[in-house]
């Protein structure tokens, strides 16, 4: 018995196998940074279950969007948190909740975020 003559590569079949067992490639392009929207103004508010992360209002929101987007961080997740919940969620869908404002200064502040508010990647 000798050196097979058909070389099986299984893990080559097709584009979809190949992605999952080539190499891992981390760039700044692959990042999203999660954000904490809360009302007020001026708290920037430590989470003490995720070090480095914060509560903050709008308006420290918007220096933190404007650090990420020189540090070319391509893109932000927000999390709000509302100043009342209701079992609806209609803090979400309202025109002056806490993510509406957060996405309208953001808007305002960065560049680099498209002012079409349905580009926006937030």
């Amino acid at each position: 018995m000798g050196f097979p003559k058909q070389r099986l590569r299984r893990l080559r079949q097709n584009e979809n196998i190949r992605r999952l067992v080539r190499e891992t490639h981390l760039t700044a392009d692959d990042l999203i940074m999660p954000l904490f929207v809360r009302p007020g103004k001026g708290i920037k508010q430590p989470i003490p279950s995720m070090p480095g992360n914060y509560q903050m209002s709008v308006d420290k929101l918007t220096e933190e969007a404007k650090e990420l987007e020189g540090l070319g961080i391509p893109g932000i997740i927000l999390f709000g948190i509302p100043e009342k919940k209701d079992d609806m969620g209609s803090g979400a869908y309202a025109d002056d909740g806490i993510i509406q404002q957060a996405i309208i200064a953001i808007k305002k502040s960065c560049k680099k975020y498209p002012r079409d508010h349905r580009r926006l990647h937030v």
